[in-house]
Parts: structure tokens; C-alpha cells; sequence
């Protein structure tokens, strides 16, 4: 276990450190400054022994800055080493930035600096690594002993062993081939089936037309009995997905979910990509302007190259034309006339500007706390708290419903799902095994309550809507989560009905599902579904979809948030309940600038 992280400057300030164990006593820190810095024998990187502990540093040459990892050398620690090249990584990422004004301006280092956000990522990437390394040693035990076994246990039964093992596989074998057979109950009874039915023959009219005797057969088999739950069970366990990282609990007893994992591994992988490309030419979008440092008047000419790369860089990243239009129209007017500060290329002193822009897209104006809106509706009591999903086909509204519903579940609510998806067919039996799922998840993790509501295909879905916000007011429900049709943004007959959707249902919040793939088309399916409810209703919030299957090419949020100015609440990671994150900001800009 490591026992002390610290960073300190090469002027010997201590910039934050972190102890985790036993004290560990000062003169191993201020002998390694003495023995290995004064003494000029500090290598960029390398580890040095004192007192039965071993310290391993790191030094940032750009910087300034010593990073260290102290533990005791009885302990060997296989992850030290990538967990000194993280706690750099992050610590740069966070506070470098500053670092560098502070060396410019001639401030103290450690001036403007917090440590909050550092501390508790590093934290979650201390656990992580550490969890790694203990589920790895707990699979190699359990390896190991069954080797063992298996090289003790053949050939060594007794004879009182087999002959009670034999009959057992036996019985499991008859029992087995007696339901194969051919006599058996179920297999007979499908024969019958078989038999009974029969094909007819295709009656056809006089005006040529097929005439058909089952036109009173109905199709729609939501309603029937699925007696099949066993596969749906067995299933839940691979919904769940990662549990532990998904979110924790606060001091009110709240289930909040994560974003500063994400953003972490964002700003690894960040490192890991930069380090990869750091000579390659043809991955700086500002290679040229690299030699103008410091004190420059910007002019229109000097701008116009470097937002032309930007731009570009943006189309990139799936940003639409107009919304990289804008965001290099901004920054021009931002900085042309202004000097760049002392030892600031242009292109850090754009690539801050758009950063900031970014920044201001993405950042909500209005707060997001989801989870107090439906807590302050609880205590009221009465109406549940309606949260409708809209979307066009195929983003994965019903995924991502069953994902909210889940993080609901986790703060003990009680959750009506409403399938108002009357038009695509399966679309009630997909939300029924969903609700199979969260049901013995519920039962298992003892969390909330889940029922669905449906009236089956063909009826109205606003008016069914309504009804189940009635069932959920009589039943005691705290919330009501809506799934409905998906459908084309530009079909004004399908986008039509949204609007007495939502005068009938009256849903306390409206999210819509975008997906991460659709690229420069959101801006319009952002515009069109915002303006379907009417002049006196909009959308509240977006959920992104599908964020793992782009990389660093998420410009559609920007896309959506600039165009209508809704904020996005939620990303979705993966199909697993639990691959839902609350976004963050800075991971967002992050990804668009890497």
C-alpha cells in the first residue's frame, strides 16, 4: 500500500500531498531533496531507498515539479510505477494551466490553485489500480489451486466415492434423455400442434384481390403471459454492467451518479494519445505558429490561419459547420488587437479562447439537479413526478429509460414505466423485459420498486399516458417514466402529435435521446423536436447516447446545445444499466480539444 504522495517544486515548496498510511517520517522526503537534487544526481525519473521505504519520483522538467510515491520497501507494488506516471498526468491536466501563469506573472506557484477535484480523482485511481492488482492475485490463487487439485485428485477417489457418485450422474442422464425423448409430454403435445395445423388454400376474388378468412385475428400478443422469466433472470446479471463505479451514495442518503471517472480515464487517454503523437507533424493543426511566442499583436491575418485549422480540427470531431462557424467567429472577435501573454504561443492562446467557448456551450444556465426535483415531489405527495423519453428511431429511448429507471431504483423510489411506444411492433414486450430485469435487481440489491403500465398497440399514446399518471397517482407511485414512438424529425405528421402529447400528459420533465453517431443532422432533430411541443413547452434536457462508440468525435452535443440551448444532462457509456454518467463539462472539452 502506498503510504505518501506528494509534489513539491524544484524551490522546495510543497505544492499538496496526501498520507495514507502510518506516518512516515519527514526526513525521508527532505534526504531524498538533499542526497539526490542538491547533489545534482536527479535522473528525470528513478527511485531512491532510505529507512526500509522506497521513494519513487518523477520529475516535470516544463514545470518545475517533482511528483514522489513513498511505501515501504518490505511491499513491492506493481502498479507504482503507472500509478506515478497517472498522479503527473492528472495533476498537469488539472493544474498546469495555472502552473504557468503563476510562472509567468511572477506569482507564487501554488497561487489560485484547488486541489479539490485532484484529490478525489486521484483517490478513485488509487482504488482502481489497487482493486486490479487484488482481483488479479485472488484469480491467480484460485488458478493455482485447482491445478492442484487437478493434479492431486485423479486417480486418488476412493471406492466409496465413485459408487456414490455414479448413480447421481445416472439419474441426471436418464432424467435428461426421458425429456429428449420422443413420448415426452412437451414433445407430444408440440406434435399434436403440428398436426392440427394445417395450411390453407389462398381464395382469390373476382378483382383479382386475395381473400382472407382471418381478418378478425389479432396480432397483438403484449397482452399474453410470458411465462419464460428464467432467460430474462439470467440476463439481469448482464445489464447491471460495473456497479462499484457506476455511482455512491452522499451524506443524505442520495445515489448520485459519476462523472469524475470518466473524465479521468478521458484525461489518461488524453496523455497517452498526446505522448504517442507528440513528433508527428501531420497531428498539429497549429504546427506552423508554434515559433510565434509571446507579446504578439494578434491581427486578422494571424487569426484566420490558425481558426482555419480550428475548424477543421472541429468538423472533425463531428461539430456541425454552422456551430464551427460561430465558435471561430467568437474567438475572432475575442482576440483580434489583444497581445498574447509572455511565453504564449498563438496557438495556446486560440486554443484557450475556444476551450472557453466550449466551456460556455456546454455549461447550464439553470441547475440540473434532477434528483431534488423528484425528492421535493415525493414530499409534496399527490401527482408523480412525470419524466418523458422522446427521440427518432433507433437511439436507444427504451435502453436509456431503463437506465434512469435503475438510478431511481438505487434511491429507494417507487417507478411506474409507461409504454406509449403503441406504434412499433415489440416495443411494449422490450420495456416488459426490461421491467423483468429491474424487478429482480430490485429484489436482489433491496432498492425501489418497478411496475409497467401498457394498453397493448393501435390506441393513442397521449391518452394512455395520462392514464398511467392516473394509475401512478392511485397507486402510490413516486415517479412516472414515459416511453414513447420514435419517429422522423422531419415528418411533421409524426412530429405533430407531440404537441397534445404534452398539453395531456403534462410531464413534468421532457428529455430527448440524441445519439453521438448522428454527427451534423442533430441540429436539426435538436431544433425540431424542441419546437414540436408548442410555443409554450420545450425540451428540458438531453441525453447523449452511444458515447462510447465515437471516441473523441462528440460534437453532437455542442451540436444540440447550441441550436436550441437545452443543456445535456446525461451520456450513455454502454447497454449495461449501469453505463449511465452525468456529464462533465470539462471531460467534454477535453475530448473536443485533444
Amino acid at each position: 500500500m502506498i503510504d505518501l504522495i506528494s509534489v513539491f517544486s524544484t524551490g522546495g515548496i510543497v505544492l499538496w500531498q496526501k498520507k495514507y498510511q502510518g506516518a512516515v517520517p519527514e526526513n525521508v522526503v527532505n534526504l531524498l531533496i538533499r542526497e539526490v537534487f542538491i547533489e545534482n544526481r536527479a535522473k528525470d525519473r528513478d527511485i531512491f531507498h532510505k529507512d526500509n521505504y522506497t521513494v519513487k519520483y518523477l520529475v516535470s522538467n516544463d514545470y518545475g515539479l517533482v511528483f514522489v510515491v513513498v511505501y515501504q520497501s518490505i511491499i513491492h507494488l506493481s502498479y507504482s510505477d503507472e500509478f506515478l506516471s497517472n498522479f503527473n498526468t492528472i495533476f498537469l491536466a488539472l493544474l498546469g494551466d495555472q502552473i504557468k501563469i503563476n510562472i509567468q506573472q511572477g506569482a507564487p506557484i501554488d497561487d489560485g490553485l484547488d486541489f479539490e477535484r485532484l484529490t478525489t480523482m486521484i483517490d478513485v485511481r488509487l482504488e482502481e489500480l489497487e482493486n486490479s492488482t487484488s482481483s488479479k492475485k485472488v484469480n491467480d490463487e484460485q488458478s493455482k489451486s485447482e491445478a492442484e487439485e487437478e493434479d492431486t485428485g485423479v486417480g486418488s477417489a476412493t471406492a466409496v466415492e465413485t459408487q456414490e457418485t455414479k448413480p447421481d450422474t445416472h439419474r441426471r442422464v436418464r432424467r435428461s434423455g426421458r425429456n429428449k425423448g420422443k413420448n415426452s409430454p412437451a414433445d407430444s403435445g408440440a406434435e399434436d400442434a403440428k398436426k392440427k395445423t394445417k395450411k390453407k388454400m389462398r381464395r382469390w376474388g373476382d378483382d383479382g384481390a386475395a381473400e382472407d378468412d382471418d381478418e378478425n385475428v389479432v396480432l397483438d400478443y403484449s397482452g399474453g403471459k410470458n411465462d419464460d422469466t428464467s432467460s430474462s433472470y439470467a440476463a439481469a446479471d448482464e445489464m447491471v454492467g460495473d456497479i462499484d463505479r457506476w455511482g455512491q451514495s452522499n451524506k443524505k442518503g442520495e445515489f448520485l451518479l459519476n462523472d469524475l471517472s470518466t473524465e479521468m480515464k478521458g484525461i489518461l487517454n488524453s496523455s497517452t494519445t498526446n505522448n504517442k503523437n507528440a513528433n508527428s507533424s501531420e497531428n498539429r493543426a497549429f504546427g506552423f505558429l508554434r515559433n510565434i511566442v509571446g507579446g504578439k499583436t494578434l491581427s486578422q491575418e494571424d487569426l484566420q490561419k490558425a481558426l482555419t485549422a480550428m475548424r477543421e480540427h472541429l468538423l472533425k470531431k463531428n461539430v456541425a459547420s454552422e456551430v464551427a462557424d460561430h465558435l471561430c467567429s467568437t474567438v475572432d472577435k475575442s482576440l483580434v488587437g489583444s497581445k498574447t501573454q509572455s511565453w504564449t504561443s498563438v496557438e495556446a492562446t486560440v486554443k484557450s479562447s475556444m476551450t472557453e467557448a466550449l466551456r460556455r456551450i456546454l455549461t447550464p444556465n439553470t441547475s440540473l439537479d434532477l434528483l431534488h426535483e423528484v425528492e421535493a415531489s415525493h414530499k409534496h405527495g399527490g401527482r408523480p413526478y412525470v419524466i418523458s423519453v422522446v427521440g427518432v428511431n433507433g437511439v436507444g429511448k427504451s435502453t436509456n429509460l431503463s437506465k434512469l429507471a435503475f438510478w431511481l431504483l438505487q434511491n429507494k423510489y417507487k417507478v411506474l414505466i409507461a409504454a406509449c411506444d403503441t406504434f412499433r411492433s415489440g416495443a411494449v414486450e422490450q420495456l416488459k423485459v426490461h421491467v423483468r430485469r429491474l424487478q429482480e435487481l430490485t429484489t436482489r440489491l433491496g432498492s425501489g420498486q418497478v411496475e409497467i403500465f401498457d394498453q397493448g398497440y393501435g390506441k393513442d399514446a397521449a391518452v394512455i399516458a395520462q392514464k398511467a399518471i392516473d394509475h401512478g397517482q392511485r397507486g402510490g407511485f413516486d415517479v412516472v417514466l414515459i416511453d414513447t414512438a420514435g419517429r422522423r424529425h422531419n415528418d411533421e405528421r409524426l412530429m405533430s402529435s407531440l404537441e397534445k402529447f404534452g398539453k395531456l400528459a403534462q410531464p413534468n420533465k421532457i428529455i430527448m435521446v440524441g445519439e453521438a453517431l448522428v454527427g451534423t443532422d442533430s441540429v436539426k432533430q435538436a431544433q425540431n423536436f424542441n419546437a414540436a411541443f408548442g410555443p409554450t413547452r420545450n425540451l428540458d434536457f438531453f441525453l447523449i447516447s452511444k458515447c462510447d462508440t465515437v471516441g473523441d468525435m462528440i460534437g453532437s452535443m455542442v451540436n444540440m446545445t447550441y441550436s436550441t440551448g437545452i443543456p445535456v444532462l446525461f451520456v450513455g457509456i454502454g447497454q449495461n444499466y449501469t453505463d449511465l454518467r452525468n456529464l462533465s463539462v470539462d471531460w467534454a472539452v477535453n475530448l473536443l480539444m485533444s
